[in-house]
């Protein structure tokens, strides 16, 4: 296997977090001071963010690292201070076990909310003739296959998603880290993680994969995507229409569209994209994409 790991070294908080954790006010060490335990249990009470045990984790970590107790509000600004990657590389990293398949996709059900047995089951994800070359390489030698051999390929790429990953991981054959299975996940499934948790802020409605990767009440924009991520529509959300007075997109942003190749569809009563290979649209595609989108909210419409 040739992915490059960037393995989590201390500081474990990014500067952001470090700074916000530093300019805390910490709880003194006394009899009277919760147990990590009872903290995590009052703050799934106020605001569940992730599990327990990714909570546990994660703030076991955290406080190591600022070497001091602190509260419950001091642990939730914390967690919400962190990107969804980078809660998912420090579980990771402080895990003591090498996770099996199973239990690194109940993982990213905690942290992302998505499901990646159920979009495997639905048949969603890419859809290629073949996975990148490495992945390719990777299922053939756990297969017991000549990894420079394709005789097999349509084979492999008959298996479900779920089965194409566990070979591929059982292909490392040592603990894998955050940064490899989103890796994984992306060039088995499609599915970009590092770039769903980049839109955390960015008030966009992502649906793909027949699932809501990412939704707010006050999200500007949808961006939807049909089976396996062979076409695209984009549209404002009620929340923007109500905000704004307008009916369509901002005119900018459907210019930016137009320029990828967009066209206005009545029917869906959106801006529609389809790639006429039928395979999923690339990954520069959706970043060029996405990138239309989330600047024209930033520079027009970041304060509604």
């Amino acid at each position: 296997m040739h992915v490059k790991s960037r393995k989590w070294k201390k500081p474990v908080l990014g500067a952001a977090a470090l700074t916000l954790a530093g300019s805390l006010v910490f709880m003194p060490d006394t009899g009277e001071a919760k147990s990590l335990k009872h903290s995590i249990e009052e703050l799934n009470e106020k605001e569940k963010i992730y599990s327990a045990d990714v909570t546990e984790t994660v703030l076991k970590a955290l406080k190591k690292e600022t070497k001091g107790k602190f509260s419950v509000p001091e642990a939730l600004i914390l967690l919400q201070t962190l990107s969804k990657t980078e809660v998912m590389d420090i579980y990771f990293d402080q895990s003591g076990k090498k996770l099996k398949p199973n239990e690194s996709r109940k993982i990213i059900l905690d942290i992302f909310k998505i499901d990646l047995d159920a979009v495997s089951a639905l048949g969603e994800g890419r859809q290629a003739d073949s996975y990148p070359d490495e992945t390719m390489k990777g299922i053939r030698k756990e297969l017991g296959i000549d990894p420079e051999s394709t005789s097999k390929d349509s084979y492999i790429m008959s298996l479900s998603k779920v089965q194409a990953m566990d070979l591929y991981i059982a292909a490392f054959g040592k603990k894998i880290s955050g940064e490899e299975l989103r890796l994984i996940i992306n060039q088995v499934f499609g599915i970009n993680l590092d770039g769903i948790s980049g839109l955390e802020k960015a008030r966009v409605s992502l649906y793909s994969k027949n699932q809501w990767i990412t939704q707010t009440d006050r999200d500007l924009v949808v961006v939807h995507t049909g089976r396996g991520d062979v076409d695209v529509w984009i549209y404002p959300t009620a929340y923007f229409k109500e905000k704004t007075g307008l009916q369509e997109l901002p005119p900018v942003l459907q210019e930016k569209l137009k320029a990828l190749g967009f066209t206005y569809n009545e029917q869906l009563d959106a801006f529609y994209y389809a790639n006429d290979k039928g395979v999923s649209v690339s990954d520069a595609f959706k970043g060029q994409t996405m990138g239309a989108v989330i600047s024209t909210i930033a520079e027009g419409y970041s304060d509604l």
